[in-house]
């Protein structure tokens, strides 16, 4: 039981990352004058989490390099969306992407050992 409360969490923090991630996307889109390397970072990152969701709701066991891609890709929004601090829904974006990260430490650490 603890087990599988544990991977809803990570379930969980990968879900909002990836809906925030791919809102942030879209905004920026729409944008008149977008910013491709946030919109890159963003991507990346969303496809990454939705990579490691799936995954885990398929139970399909190993997790392969899913997790540090999806830990490297968070690093990498969190960074690019820290570079825009008046823009409140980028730096919410990136603090979620940051605690995504952190938290997928602990599958990586695991899968070391």
């Amino acid at each position: 039981m603890i087990q599988q409360q544990t991977i809803d969490q990570y379930i969980k923090v990968c879900m909002k990352t990836w809906l925030l991630c791919e809102a942030s996307v879209h905004a920026e889109a729409a944008s008149t004058s977008p910013r491709y390397k946030l919109v890159k970072e963003c991507s990346d990152c969303a496809k990454a989490c939705f990579a490691v969701v799936s995954r885990l709701v398929s139970d399909a066991g190993d997790l392969g390099d899913l997790v540090l891609n999806c830990l490297l890709h968070c690093r990498q929004c969190s960074n690019e969306c820290s570079k825009y601090p008046g823009e409140q829904d980028l730096q919410f974006c990136g603090i979620v992407s940051s605690i995504c990260a952190d938290t997928l430490k602990e599958i990586a650490v695991n899968q070391l050992n």
